[in-house]
């Protein structure tokens, strides 16, 4: 894979910083397309180091999407899931190798919605295979990565590819926020998405992400445990008491109030 020399910023290295909103909680949408035919209510996508057919049944219950993991049992699992529902959300990793557009073909002719594709060193090969299904296999859903440069990121789009998953190559910092931000300027062009596949740990790095311009995050064991549904709200420490009333003396305790 074409390996390129970045610098930036990381998700520990910055700050969104809060303003006045006039927006109410429950006029809020967590909803995000990954593609003209796929949306999530909500913008996590779950890695596929982690997803095992319980764990992707969990994530279809709460409206999102997570990847199950190439070999194995993953074809069985994706019938399984269509099985109980042909509308269920399920992706199927696919592996870099000559036959990898047979198998995305048998995958979504099973019912998997997205294609994560994943990238190795053989780029020629892999774009061969994304020009043929996003144009011989439509309505499907593909993504491709990892990416760490704008580059590369254009090369696939130029295939027709709906979304790129921005994380570091091997050897390379994690310099997400600025990646993600120039990743997602070229997908603007060709009107598809960025996914920040790298680096999520807490529920404040998934704000992070999306304000930098990813459609949503892929998350894994670092901020996911069994059950996806507490677990996306995760806060840090320092979250936590910024949350709170501070700074302020108090001369009488409140009676419908106590920090936790």
């Amino acid at each position: 894979m074409m390996e390129t020399e970045v610098a930036g910023l990381s998700l520990d290295q910055v700050l969104l910083v809060p303003s006045e909103s006039n927006v109410l909680p429950n006029a809020v949408s967590l909803a995000t397309n990954l593609s003209a035919d796929v949306q999530e209510a909500l913008p996590v996508i779950g890695a596929p180091v982690m997803t095992d057919l319980g764990m992707a049944q969990s994530f279809a219950e709460n409206g999102a999407l997570a990847v199950l993991s190439a070999g194995g049992t993953q074809l069985q699992d994706v019938q399984t899931m269509v099985a109980e529902d042909e509308a269920t959300l399920v992706g199927v990793e696919v592996l870099n190798e000559v036959d990898a557009f047979e198998t995305a073909v048998m995958l979504h002719a099973a019912g998997a919605k997205l294609i994560d594709f994943v990238l190795d060193d053989n780029l020629d090969q892999a774009i061969e295979s994304l020009r043929l299904l996003a144009q011989q296999v439509p309505p499907l859903t593909i993504m491709a990565g990892p990416v760490a440069d704008a580059e590369t990121a254009r090369r696939l789009f130029e295939t027709g590819i709906d979304l790129v998953k921005v994380a570091p190559l091997p050897g390379q910092p994690v310099y997400t926020v600025t990646t993600t931000i120039a990743v997602a300027e070229v997908a603007s062009e060709f009107d598809a998405g960025v996914v920040l596949g790298a680096g999520i740990r807490y529920s404040g790095d998934i704000v992070k992400a999306l304000a930098a311009g990813a459609v949503a995050v892929m998350v894994d064991t670092d901020i996911i445990g069994d059950t996806p549904a507490d677990d996306l709200f995760q806060i840090t420490a320092a979250g936590l008491a910024e949350s709170h009333p501070h700074d302020v003396e108090l001369t009488k305790s409140a009676p419908n109030y106590a920090k936790q």
